[in-house]
């Protein structure tokens, strides 16, 4: 019984004080004529819907990706001398209309908090030499960080006012180590945007490419998971089930169904009375959330 108690408690634990996320976009499905949005399949979590990234170019409309199975597209600001690798030599700046972007939304009922991106980068033999990322929450007004190479990568660089640079002339592909740390970027409650900018390209042909973007952090219920006023109106029987489960609440509900160890297995929608599908599932204890106007309460069955 004691085991049992502390699994409720640990469950319970995870379900109102957030669900941590990590959230990869690969470019897998990128080619060089699936134009200036990246088809591939979005990351999904519990709590946070992420957007696909897209390529914006100002008055000039991008076409398709440069290279396939990343984002990759030129005429990217000028700024930087062929074979000169010194930063304080940089002449150009970021052109807010030139950029790569996407958006995540905290789903209805949820917080979230933004903790770290970290990204691959590439450039061509005329590429970018510097390279910033910004968020909506100031309207795109300051460089996000802090920032950091890290893991240690000799050909990039952290520099002042959180600028990435391109240390050395040569156009290794995907360079790991851009990392950027986030503060203040918690209990965020609509959608927030980020936008890569590379600058300080040494021709017009030359390219900015990201790849294998990493967004990590974590979103947490708005509600509580035990309210008694909703507790004492939902049903939820057999207790021990077989091939279903039926919640009853009346008006309408979500139901969702997790492990012991706080993973989203399914959900249900529906008015009054909910059948939960538990045929596939192995045998031993879950938990089911349900939510309604905001209130959300727990309740456990075990498949046999």
């Amino acid at each position: 019984m004691k085991k049992v108690y502390f699994l409720v408690v640990s469950l319970l634990a995870v379900l109102s004080f957030g669900q941590a996320f990590t959230a990869t976009y690969d470019f897998a499905s990128v080619t060089t004529s699936t134009g200036a949005t990246d088809p591939t399949p979005v990351p999904t979590a519990t709590g946070v819907t992420f957007g696909s990234f897209t390529a914006v170019n100002g008055t000039t409309a991008p076409t398709n990706s440069s290279g396939a199975g990343r984002f990759s597209f030129n005429n990217q600001p000028l700024g930087a001398t062929t074979g000169v690798d010194t930063f304080s030599t940089l002449t150009g700046s970021v052109d807010t209309g030139i950029y790569f972007q996407t958006t995540v939304t905290p789903a209805s009922g949820f917080t979230i908090d933004l903790s770290t991106i970290t990204f691959k980068v590439q450039r061509s033999g005329t590429g970018i030499r510097t390279y910033v990322v910004r968020s909506s929450q100031d309207g795109f007004a300051a460089n996000l960080g802090v920032i950091s190479i890290n893991p240690a990568n000799a050909i990039l660089s952290a520099e002042a006012g959180n600028v990435f640079f391109w240390t050395a002339d040569a156009t290794t592909s995907g360079q790991v180590g851009s990392t950027i740390t986030l503060s203040g970027f918690t209990g965020i409650s609509s959608a927030v945007t980020l936008r890569f900018y590379g600058y300080n390209a040494e021709a017009n042909g030359g390219t900015f490419s990201i790849d294998d973007v990493v967004i990590s952090g974590t979103a947490n219920p708005t509600a509580g998971i035990s309210e008694i006023s909703l507790q004492d109106k939902v049903k939820l029987y057999p207790s021990i089930v077989s091939d279903f489960a039926t919640v009853e609440l009346e008006g309408s509900f979500t139901a969702e169904v997790y492990n012991m160890n706080g993973q989203l297995l399914s959900t249900e929608k529906g008015t009054n009375t909910v059948q939960l599908s538990t045929a596939s599932l192995e045998k031993g204890t879950y938990f089911v959330r349900i939510s309604q106007n905001g209130e959300s309460t727990s309740q456990k069955f075990i498949k046999k």
